[in-house]
């Protein structure tokens, strides 16, 4: 066997981009104004033609169609006709329908031919030059040959046209044949426009191998976002033709390129061992395979190697193929290079699409590649075929039938009936094959079981591939060549009898005789990137064929999966790229079982996470597996963390082929992962990891982990804990524990549900109030949503949502499970369980946790400080229950700044504790150094091992202390910690630890020694004061100090009653131990007088921040102000009834229009004479405008006493300001106080 010239290379791109984004947006913007174009065009000439959106005009009405006219009615009326079988009659889509995919035909065949000229394969048929008078050089010759031809309205353009539709439609017939999409001709000024607009692009695009996929994902991009919506609005489930539109994604070429090097290119090595060069760097750059996974592989002329892509849109992966197999050609040297293309496309290249638009795209793009190889061979033969045929039963099924020349051709068509009835939606998943084997195996059957050879009519016995049909030897092409030429008779005989309908029917027989062909082969490489649908997005008809027939049902691309495995031969390779959920998701773990028993994940790049935009995640390369075979090693490689894919991809491939390691890389026995529960594909463990599975028992054999209540109504059932009247608290509403925030060991008790008749009314309106007898039980829970696990204590009094997975057990205390859900192991192992951001209870089932630990008793003990801190912690944050009045005056009265180093002081202490139990675990596992290095740099970093300074850190227990090193007191470390944590704008204690290799003790320390608290923590501090002042005012909180009050819900900055000045100003004064030098550093804090703060900035950009939950704004303090500012006041929720508004109208808006109006009154006799003063000229254009806008106001306030508007407790404060929202009076309304400002 000949072995090529070592400096003939494929010229790879290695990944490397194609098109530029300006060109990829110039061809975006005209694709999606060329479609508009023409569909608007096409939607006019249906209107001429008598079809309009939602009826038909009988033709015998239309007396101004031509004959001609009235045979292209009749063919409209047979594309509609097949339209309306596939749409259940539904006029309007199957108008739709007809006119999406006609103007995918133009288009595409407008592209077509703009691609061709460029790369001069036709005379210029498109591209207008000076020297032939502004036309195309075709146009040109056009004219000097057929001079007549340019009095037509279009100036003999259209004959010029057709010209090159001939010239090059023989090669590529599924674009440029006449067919029922062509039926309407555009009109000259419509087709000029559109090919003036594909000119407009430079031809260097044009060019690009890329183009025509940027050309089908951009053709369906308004059509995908307009699904979308009605998907997230109506609930709309995808069916029919949406089906191809919504699952349209362009594969970027650095993954077509891994994904053929290593299945093709890896076929082709594993033939040829040191004899090729395919692997080479400038060949299969990504082909660099483990040499322990390598098979030996029985050689065979590249002509018998065969690649099928089953949903093959644009055609990208066999574009590329086709470069990996030329390569092949020219090394085996069997076939004279010019001939090199041919061969591919007849023999090699397979691709099926349910959208034959994107079919038509592969096709263009194959010839293509074929022509710029070789220009002068002839292309024959393209594998291309669309699943998109339409089959309609009833009488012209019969005549079809009755052509067959035999019982098995008979019942061959009646199961491609069957099984391709929904084939625009099933498309390459209909396993059609079988059942075809089944028939012919039957047939064979019918002779041997009377004991009988099977005999032609000449006395010839049939071999094993041989079938009698008709009383002659036929082999399968036989068979099919039979079928077809009898659906030309019927097409011809349709033709001869001027019936479109029929010719149209004949056609779409053909067409699933063609798909059949190749669904019944079985290939040496299968690559997709298959459709993305979830179930619940399904229409019902995929939804009921994918559960009948496929094990995995959640998602049509794991049903691919399945698929691609049984088109591939049993030494083949299956590469795909898909979502990774099929890697760890519960729905997956019986496919998962049944993948990883039938298929070896020989090489996997592990691209990004699901919650990235694209869905391209994981690209695998699988090899069948049988019963008594072995998986070999698999390599996987990790890239999800870097935006940089291309980058890391090749670096990864480049250490491979320099045999060094990379961190990034894994290389495992996938048998592993059938040890553990559900078999997740825990690739990033090692086997230190993975034996914990095997030595541990876990959460599941020593606990229970338990799903709680969900109410199904949320807004009606659960309450923030300040909505709900104190009378309320502990007795109808209980303490619930939702998701929460991401506090460790516990968490602030904010929300409340309400369990009026013990959740019976839940219950009774829908909730599911699961594990009912666990509520109000002593354990832990942890966080359904988060980028970790997140473990806090569950008490006694409280029940647990299902956002809240509660955790029990016997033989371990709550300490010890929370110490295991907060740990690095567990945070880790939880991680590789479930990649996403949503953890389940299997998730937390499947966590191992060991029997006996010896550290039990300490573990304990620390977990109970790391509770205790964040309790205290808790008693300052005024929008939990825990929060206590007294501690909070407490703490503040030695100043501003006490907040932040309290709350600093606690973050200290847990952050190292956290690390300490860390610490302790790992060891208790017997976790290696490099595991644990390992683990960290996925997960927070133990900030514990820092040193302490001596003289500079916070108080802490002794057992901390056993843990901690400490260094004496040096001026300059401390001054570096000083100096970097000075210049940081976010002081996080974490990140300012590991960022000085400082402990966080310190860290703490030395932020309030100094005062390196940042502007905003210090405004924070000062705003949670006021806030503090307010609520003690409104006698929401009570307090052992003697601090001022008002004895009504209304507190207004203008108006009678106490100044708000006066009354904020006493209790600063009494609330601090140095009044004066704290309000000082209060109004730096805040950057402005604390009044002029609480009534232009608290509202807004503190209060209503603090009080919220999702996508709602819950403030208790609300307030109201005039449309310019001349009035405003504070309103306590709480206190709200039938008088508030009543009483703000009389107490304090109407004595606020008598100040104005004698004041203005005052000065209008001061400036009645001459000269008057200009200040008090401009004091009474301010008392003017000051006055029109109280009583602006107050008209709005008797519009809301006259509709009898107050608040309804049991709506919840949400729904409550929004009835007051819509009156406008509030200080900054709902909209703007939903959205996210900066300060």
């Amino acid at each position: 066997m000949a072995v090529r010239d070592p400096l003939i290379s494929m010229s790879t791109t290695n990944g490397q981009p194609g098109l530029s984004s300006d060109q990829r947006s110039t061809i975006r913007s005209t694709i999606l104004s060329t479609r508009h174009t023409l569909e608007d065009e096409l939607r006019r000439q249906l209107e001429r033609y008598g079809i309009y959106e939602k009826k038909r005009l009988p033709l015998e009405d239309l007396s101004h169609l031509s004959a001609e006219d009235r045979h292209t009615r009749r063919t409209l009326d047979a594309a509609i006709e097949r339209e309306l079988e596939s749409t259940e009659g539904d006029l309007e889509r199957s108008i739709t329908n007809y006119v999406r995919e006609a103007t995918k035909t133009y288009l595409n065949r407008f592209v077509a031919l703009k691609t061709i000229e460029v790369r001069g394969l036709v005379e210029e048929t498109i591209k207008e030059r000076p020297e032939y008078g502004n036309r195309s050089y075709m146009h040109h010759t056009v004219a000097e040959i057929a001079g007549e031809l340019t009095n037509a309205p279009d100036d003999g353009f259209g004959a010029a046209l057709d010209l090159a539709y001939q010239e090059i439609g023989a090669e590529i017939r599924m674009i440029f044949e006449d067919s029922d999409h062509t039926a309407i001709d555009l009109d000259a000024q419509v087709r000029e426009e559109i090919l003036d607009e594909l000119d407009a692009i430079d031809d260097e695009a044009w060019e690009s191998d890329e183009a025509l996929g940027w050309v089908y994902q951009y053709f369906g991009e308004e059509e995908r976002e307009d699904i979308d919506k009605r998907v997230d609005e109506e609930n709309y489930k995808i069916a029919g033709t949406d089906i191809a539109t919504k699952t349209q994604l362009f594969t970027p070429r650095y993954i077509v390129e891994w994904m053929v090097d290593n299945s093709l290119g890896r076929t082709w090595l594993e033939m040829q061992g040191e004899r090729t060069n395919i692997n080479g760097e400038e060949n299969c750059f990504y082909l660099a395979p483990l040499e322990d996974s390598l098979v030996d592989r029985e050689a065979k002329a590249v002509e018998d190697i065969t690649v099928l892509d089953p949903a093959c849109g644009s055609g990208h992966m066999l574009f590329y193929a086709f470069d990996v197999l030329y390569q092949m050609y020219l090394e085996e040297g069997d076939i004279p290079e010019e001939y090199i293309p041919r061969q591919i496309l007849r023999n090699n290249l397979y691709g099926i699409d349910i959208d034959s638009g994107a079919a038509q795209i592969a096709a263009l793009s194959l010839y293509l590649k074929a022509k710029e190889k070789s220009p002068e061979v002839t292309i024959p033969q393209l594998n291309i075929v669309s699943a998109d045929a339409v089959l309609i039963n009833g009488n012209r099924k019969e005549e079809v039938l009755d052509r067959a020349n035999s019982e098995l051709e008979e019942e061959v068509l009646e199961q491609i009936w069957r099984s391709f009835d929904n084939i625009r939606e099933w498309g390459s998943l209909v396993q059609i094959e079988d059942r075809v084997e089944e028939l012919l195996e039957e047939h064979r059957d019918t002779f041997e079981s009377k004991g009988q050879a099977q005999f032609t009519d000449d006395g010839d016995l049939t071999t094993q591939s041989t079938f009698v049909s008709g009383g002659k030897e036929v082999t399968w092409n036989e068979l099919k060549s039979q079928l077809i030429d009898n659906i030309q008779s019927l097409a011809e005989s349709s033709l001869e009898r001027n019936d479109p309908i029929e010719e149209m029917f004949a056609n779409e027989v053909g067409k699933t005789v063609e798909l059949l062909d190749v669904l019944r082969g079985n290939y040496d490489v299968v690559v997709s990137n298959p459709p993305y649908l979830q179930s619940k997005k399904m229409g019902d008809t995929l939804k009921e064929f994918i559960r009948s027939n496929y094990t995995a049902k959640v998602d049509v691309y794991g049903s691919f999966m399945e698929r691609c495995l049984n088109f591939s031969k049993d030494e083949g390779y299956v590469s795909m790229i898909t979502p990774e959920t099929f890697m760890y998701q519960y729905y997956f773990r019986g496919f998962r079982k049944k993948v990883l028993e039938e298929a070896n994940f020989v090489e996997n790049l592990h691209i990004s996470n699901y919650q990235k935009p694209i869905y391209m995640n994981i690209a695998t390369v699988m090899r069948p597996l049988n019963e008594s075979q072995d998986p070999l090693p698999s390599r996987f490689s990790r890239i999800v963390e870097t935006d940089e894919k291309i980058p890391a991809t090749n670096e990864v491939t480049a250490a491979y082929r320099s045999n060094e390691s990379d961190e990034r890389t894994f290389v495992i026995d996938q048998s592993s992962f059938l040890e553990i529960d559900r078999t997740p594909f825990l690739y990033r463990f090692g086997k230190e990891i993975l034996d914990l599975f095997i030595q541990h028992p876990s959460f599941e054999d020593v606990c229970e982990v338990k799903q709680g209540l969900s109410t199904d109504d949320d807004g009606r059932f659960v309450r923030k804990w300040w909505e709900i009247p104190r009378s309320d608290l502990n007795s109808r509403y209980v303490r619930f524990q939702m998701s929460g925030t991401d506090s460790l060991y516990y968490d602030y008790p904010e929300d409340y549900v309400d369990w009026i008749e013990s959740g019976d009314v839940i219950d009774e309106n829908g909730g599911n109030l699961r594990n009912r007898s666990f509520y109000f039980s002593r354990g832990a829970s942890f966080r359904g949503f988060g980028n970790y696990l997140v473990g806090r204590l569950h008490e006694d009094d409280m029940i647990f949502g299902h956002t809240s997975h509660f955790v029990r057990s016997d033989t371990h205390s709550a300490e010890i499970i929370l110490a295991h859900l907060n740990s690095t192991i567990h945070r880790f192992i939880a991680n590789g369980l479930n990649p996403g951001v949503h953890f389940e209870v299997g998730d937390g089932e499947r966590l191992p946790i060991k029997k006996n630990l010896e550290n039990d008793v300490l573990i304990e003990d620390l977990v109970g400080q790391a509770i205790e801190e964040r309790r205290k912690e808790s008693k300052l944050i005024e929008t939990g229950s825990d929060f206590a009045d007294n501690r909070f005056a407490e703490v503040v009265e030695n100043g501003v700044l006490s907040l932040p180093q309290f709350e600093d002081k606690s973050k200290a202490i847990l952050l190292t504790i956290h690390g300490i139990l860390d610490r302790i675990l790992f060891e208790e596992y017997d976790i290696s150094e490099e595991s644990q290095e390992y683990m960290y740099s996925d997960l927070p970093e133990d900030v514990s091992q820092y040193p302490v300074f001596e003289e500079h850190k916070i108080m802490h227990s002794e057992i901390i202390s056993e843990y901690m090193s400490y260094e004496p007191d040096r001026s300059a470390p401390k001054n570096d910690a000083v100096d970097y944590i000075s210049n940081r704008r976010v002081q996080d204690l974490r990140e300012l630890a590991i960022d000085t290799e400082v402990s966080p003790l310190t860290i703490a320390q030395l932020r309030n020694q100094f005062d390196l608290y940042t502007k905003e923590e210090k405004e924070n501090a000062a705003g949670r004061i006021l806030s503090y002042v307010i609520g003690v005012l409104f006698q929401r909180w009570g307090t052992d100090r003697d601090l001022p009050t008002v004895n009504d819900e209304i507190l207004a900055f203008e108006g009678s009653g106490q100044s708000v000045d006066q009354l904020v100003n006493k209790s600063l004064q009494i609330l601090f131990n140095n009044p004066d030098e704290e309000a000082d550093r209060l109004r730096e804090s805040l950057g402005r007088d604390p009044v002029d703060w609480l009534r232009n900035r608290y509202f807004r950009y503190h209060h209503v921040d603090e009080y919220k939950r999702r996508g709602q704004r819950n403030p208790i303090y609300w307030q109201l102000q005039s449309s310019n500012g001349a009035f405003s006041c504070f309103i306590y929720y709480h206190g709200i009834d039938e008088n508030t508004l009543p009483k703000l109208r009389g107490q304090y808006l109407d004595p606020r229009i008598d100040e104005l109006e004698n004041e203005l009154e005052t000065l209008n006799a001061q400036t009645s004479g001459e000269n008057p003063d200009k200040e008090l000229l401009n004091r009474k254009e301010e008392v003017q405008n000051d006055l029109e806008d109280v009583r602006e106001f107050r008209e709005t306030i008797d519009e809301m006493i006259d509709d009898g508007v107050t608040v309804d407790i049991e709506k919840g404060i949400w729904e409550n300001i929004k009835e007051w929202d819509q009156y406008e009076v509030l200080e900054t309304g709902l909209p703007k106080l939903k959205s996210s400002y900066s300060r």
